[in-house]
């Protein structure tokens, strides 16, 4: 076939004046691997919902072989158009047989044909390569096998074209690998691939054509070959962007010490100790299922210890730490690896959002004008370079990065002696995730301590004063920013020698 599979003509979608999508068109052949990549805002994950009949366009068209199809979820599915979504909408206490036939069970006279089910369910897994017990519960799987449980899902309905959204956000390199793989392999069945990412040596591992918007508007749609990692970010910032993952913070003189953590145990965390000073920003290295998560929700509260003391000193004024409450009045700001479902209202407003854990700073009085909150909260909106910064849009209508700064303002108001931030560049681009980099940086200058995860290890050399790597719930070794490689860090985490680290 030459024609293309799936198209989108001069598709145009705004949201409260805001043209969130301006006349794009974009086409996919068969056995094509095309990704649409751009800033976070750029209109991208807007433009695949138009595709999957989730939103409907203002104006314009999507056709399948050729003829248009009408604009709703099932009419796209109907047609061959299956979408993940970058946030899983798996249902954890579903087994992974119902989860992958879920909308679709074989059924006779109202009963699920549960044998034939899970023949499907397997051979869809067999398909794509991936080995799990059909009868576990989603809610007991590893975050990499939900997603190639989801990837599961939308392959069971014999798309023509997989829409994939960042499938790669939460996946270890190795996981990631396998991933690209299995896509290659569909693609090479004559699948239509469209793949949305940030990770650019993704994009230029595996795919055929590259569409970059800009701003809800089409840059360019050219063939891989025809573009550099250079020029591709180039066109997607349109401005110069001053991001060295390779630069490191100058040494400096420890502050106070802020945080002291000593035998923490808890599920997945086996005793261990840690501080970090006033001004330091303190890295947590490691695979995923190191126990990176677990600790830092340990310390701070959110999850209880089973061993262990914790104390927040700020201003000379030591608190021990109990709980998440006391946390949070020791001075304690949180921003979660799941910003949508532990970090944000997404029905609620962007200043809603900011004035939860604000309302003492904004009124002392309990008295609560919405002027006032409005004011507070375009504010902090300002200092994260929130775009656009309207506090009174929907959260949930931001993209991700523009979701992750609304978490990182609302706790700015409290003016936090000590910041946590668990994958904080997450499914960001790398507009965003520079000016997530800077505002760290500046809070560490101002005198908060940090602590951060990240899998990113570019990021975490980049940032971190100190690395700490934990491997099985322990910290397996400890690396300053000058000492610190890719390599080294990986050694730590893997527990076996790499070469040249």
């Amino acid at each position: 076939m030459t024609s293309p599979v799936i198209e989108a003509r001069n598709i145009v979608k705004s949201f409260g004046g805001v043209r969130a999508v301006d006349d794009v068109s974009v086409s996919v052949m068969p056995g094509e691997i095309h990704a649409v990549i751009g800033e976070n805002g750029a209109g991208k994950s807007t433009l695949m919902r138009i595709l999957a009949g989730v939103e409907t366009p203002d104006s314009g068209s999507v056709r399948i072989d050729g003829k248009e199809i009408e604009n709703s979820a099932k009419a796209s599915i109907d047609a061959g158009i299956s979408l993940v979504h970058q946030e899983l909408s798996l249902i954890p206490e579903m087994t992974v047989a119902e989860n992958i036939m879920l909308g679709a069970f074989p059924t006779n006279g109202g009963w699920t044909k549960t044998k034939e089910m899970k023949k499907i369910a397997a051979d869809t897994l067999k398909e794509i390569g991936v080995e799990v017990d059909l009868d576990e519960r989603i809610s007991r799987l590893s975050v990499a096998l939900r997603q190639f449980v989801e990837i599961a899902r939308a392959v069971a309905r014999k798309p023509k074209v997989l829409i994939l959204d960042e499938p790669t956000a939460t996946l270890t390199p190795a996981e990631t690998d396998y991933l690209l793989s299995m896509l290659q392999r569909l693609a090479s069945q004559g699948l239509a691939i469209i793949y949305i990412s940030h990770r650019i040596p993704e994009v230029f591992k595996i795919c055929n054509k590259v569409t970059i918007l800009r701003d809800g508007k089409l840059v360019t749609n050219d063939s891989i070959g025809d573009l550099t990692p250079d020029k591709v970010i180039d066109q997607m910032v349109g401005r110069e962007l001053h991001l060295d993952l390779t630069q490191r913070r100058p040494a400096r003189e420890l502050g106070e010490l802020v945080l002291s953590a000593k035998g923490i145990k808890a599920p997945k965390v086996n005793g261990i100790d840690l501080e970090v000073s006033k001004g330091q920003i303190v890295g947590l290295g490691g695979l995923v299922g190191a126990g990176r998560t677990e600790l830092l929700r340990a310390i701070i509260g959110a999850d209880p210890r089973s061993a262990g003391r914790v104390t927040i000193t700020s201003n000379g004024k030591k608190r021990v730490i109990t709980g998440y409450l006391s946390a949070i009045k020791a001075g304690v700001a949180y921003v979660p690896e799941e910003r949508r479902t532990d970090g944000l209202a997404l029905t609620m407003t962007v200043a809603e959002n900011i004035f939860l854990p604000n309302r003492k700073e904004v009124s002392p009085t309990g008295v609560m004008p919405k002027g006032k909150i409005a004011a507070f909260a375009k504010d902090l909106s300002e200092k994260v370079n929130l775009r656009p910064p309207e506090v009174t849009r929907e959260a949930g209508q931001y993209s991700g990065g523009n979701q992750q700064k609304i978490v990182i303002a609302k706790w700015l108001g409290r003016k936090p002696s000590f910041i946590v931030l668990d994958e904080p560049t997450r499914g960001v681009d790398v507009g965003a995730k520079a000016e997530i980099h800077k505002l760290v940086k500046e809070l560490a200058d101002e005198g908060a301590a940090v602590l951060v995860i990240s899998s990113d290890l570019p990021e975490l050399l980049e940032l971190s004063d100190l690395i700490h790597v934990v491997r099985d719930g322990k910290i397996a070794g400890t690396l300053t920013g000058a000492e610190a490689t890719e390599k080294s860090v990986m050694s730590l985490a893997a527990g076996e020698k790499l070469v040249g680290a």
